[in-house]
């Protein structure tokens, strides 16, 4: 009897973790050259001075509760974003533009990670690639996510409330962890910008699991727990804060929000903002059209069930903004991530092999446009560097960098042009790498350029103010002044009511400053900062002579609409009393 020859053993491999995936890496790669280089190049501008501000002073006073500008209370926003800065500025020593933009930076990188990582779950590697780099080289997303505005860090909130959330239902986690975990990111959310996260998780969440008819996770006691750690998490500063009154705690949550909800214009408003949310998506809002296919839909829809979760939580959140005439395209921002899913489960599907030929034509004809589209750029700027043509003038570019560009855009469209083709095309990957390096290209190098040629630049001029003043510290300012000069003047400035008479001016009082806008008269002029100003007299009542006026205005212009004069008060001379046995003359 012959022994039977051993079988030999197969061997298993073990699936590779997701975070050592190429895709995973290359995307921090591109998301660091993106967002992180050149960072400080471009001096404050928008809203970054407000709250660097309210950072300062929180390390200035050890007050880490209340928001505060020139030492007076300012209810406008929840005081995360300052947090941030002011924790940076701690660990560099100052607040200055690294301590302003990193936290922005930084929470590109993790939501294009996360983006990824959330995708993978249910997505292929081609498709997820395809969503987080779609997200991050979006226009709206490369502008904002660069600045030390608030958007960059609550997107990151938001859309991880949502996606862990949803993670957490697919793979069936404990519903408490599930609740407390979206509950949790949400509440991060809300002490950034406000009840909007809040408002979008439970709105996105409900109408699903109604959909979905799953009773006991909407009104299990899960999720009362889930609600209790976001009440947990808000009260810690919550409470404390109550303490400066109802009106500033109203201001603080509902103030901003309800400005923006207005009917003023709604018509105009229903008709702009969904191009404005494609501009904002620009360059690849054009494979959203894919969706209005119905036979694209139906595929997708068929293969990936999932997608349901990202359709209901759009068709919830995206009323909030359409409906308010106030709203502004960057209040959405929250959501590009699931837009971004979206397109990249367009990617994947109309990419594959499988795909009916009909399906593939949206993939090439996406490409060719891009091409187009890069060809014709390339055109403009070189007419706007040898052409004397002034509309074009603010386009041109340095000789290096744009002889680089050109050889870029080169490569990226014959790439998009060889990617198109029907036969013999090479991986969608290299396509969207393409992409990826011109658009970053194109914004961290062009755009930035054009940027600094048109930009107000506040700090040489403040700073030849503060060595024309004795002590820069004893300035004082009748009313709150412009946010940016504030920043750039760094010494603090203490704000005092405009007066009305000259008994109300502090005493002590030298030097001053004051903001002027272009509608202001001798008679009315406005003051304020933020959300609330007021009309005062346009003329001081005291004597004084203006040492400087520094423009304000964001980009340089010849008239300028809004100013800081700095003053000095003219103190009457008192003559000496004559001696006792001295004879008066008259």
């Amino acid at each position: 009897m012959h022994d039977r020859p051993c079988e030999p053993t197969p061997i298993v491999v073990a699936p590779q973790p997701r975070w050592r995936e190429w895709e995973l890496v290359a995307l921090a790669l591109l998301t660091v050259a993106l967002y992180f280089t050149r960072l400080t190049l471009l001096p404050v501008c928008g809203e970054e001075s407000r709250w660097a501000n309210g950072a300062r002073e929180m390390i200035a006073s050890g007050d880490w509760v209340v928001p505060r500008q020139q030492g007076q209370i300012f209810p406008e926003r929840p005081p995360l974003g300052s947090w941030m800065m002011g924790l940076t500025g701690l660990a560099r020593g100052h607040v200055d533009l690294v301590a302003i933009r990193l936290p922005s930076a930084a929470a590109l990188l993790i939501l294009t990670c996360l983006i990824y990582l959330y995708a993978r779950t249910w997505i292929s590697r081609l498709g997820s690639f395809a969503a987080a780099t779609i997200f991050a080289t979006s226009g709206q997303v490369l502008a904002l996510g660069r600045l030390g505005e608030s958007e960059a860090v609550f997107t990151l909130f938001v859309a991880a409330s949502l996606g862990i959330w949803h993670v957490g239902y697919l793979r069936r986690w404990p519903a408490a962890v599930a609740w407390s975990a979206g509950y949790s990111l949400a509440a991060l959310a809300a002490l950034t910008k406000g009840l909007q996260a809040p408002i979008y998780l439970i709105a996105a969440t409900s109408a699903y699991l109604i959909l979905e008819r799953n009773w006991r996770w909407l009104f299990g006691a899960s999720h009362a727990l889930g609600i209790a750690s976001f009440t947990a998490i808000i009260a810690v500063w919550l409470i404390p804060f109550a303490g400066v009154g109802w009106h500033a705690m109203h201001d603080i949550w509902f103030g901003l929000a309800g400005d923006r909800l207005t009917t003023n214009g709604l018509a105009r408003h229903l008709l702009h903002y969904p191009l404005e949310t494609f501009a904002c998506l620009l360059p690849w809002s054009p494979l959203l059209l894919a969706w209005l296919k119905p036979t694209v839909c139906r595929a997708i829809w068929s293969d990936r069930p999932q997608v349901r979760f990202l359709i209901v939580a759009l068709a919830v959140t995206y009323p909030s903004v359409w409906l308010a005439a106030g709203a502004k395209g960057r209040y959405f921002m929250p959501l590009y991530p699931v837009l971004a899913v979206l397109m990249g489960l367009v990617v994947e599907h109309c990419t594959a092999a499988a795909a009916s030929l009909n399906h593939r034509r949206v993939w090439r004809l996406f490409l060719r446009g891009l091409a187009l589209s890069t060809v014709i750029g390339g055109c403009v700027l070189l007419a706007a560097n040898t052409l004397p043509l002034v509309r074009l003038s603010a386009l041109s570019q340095p000789g290096a960098f744009l002889g680089l560009w050109m050889v870029v855009a080169c490569a990226t469209a014959g790439v998009f042009a060889w990617s198109s083709l029907a036969e013999h095309a090479p991986r969608p990957q290299l396509a969207i790498v393409a992409l990826v390096a011109l658009v970053g290209f194109s914004y961290v190098g062009l755009v930035i350029n054009a940027r600094l040629g048109g930009v107000n630049d506040l700090m040489p001029a403040v700073a030849r103010v503060k060595d024309q003043l004795p002590e820069p510290g004893q300035l004082i300012s009748l009313g709150r002044v412009y946010h940016r000069f504030t920043y750039c003047y760094e010494a603090p400035i203490r704000a005092v009511p405009w007066p009305v008479t000259a008994e109300q001016a502090p005493s002590e009082m030298t030097y001053f400053c004051f903001d002027r806008h272009g509608s202001d008269t001798a008679e009315v002029r406005s003051t304020g900062d933020g959300r609330f100003s007021e009309n005062t007299s346009g003329t001081l009542p005291f004597e004084w002579e203006k040492i400087a006026e520094i423009p304000c205005d964001p980009t340089k212009r010849d008239d300028n609409w809004r100013s800081v004069i700095i003053g000095r008060v003219r103190k009457p001379v008192r003559l000496a009393a004559p001696p006792a046995n001295q004879p008066v003359l008259r």
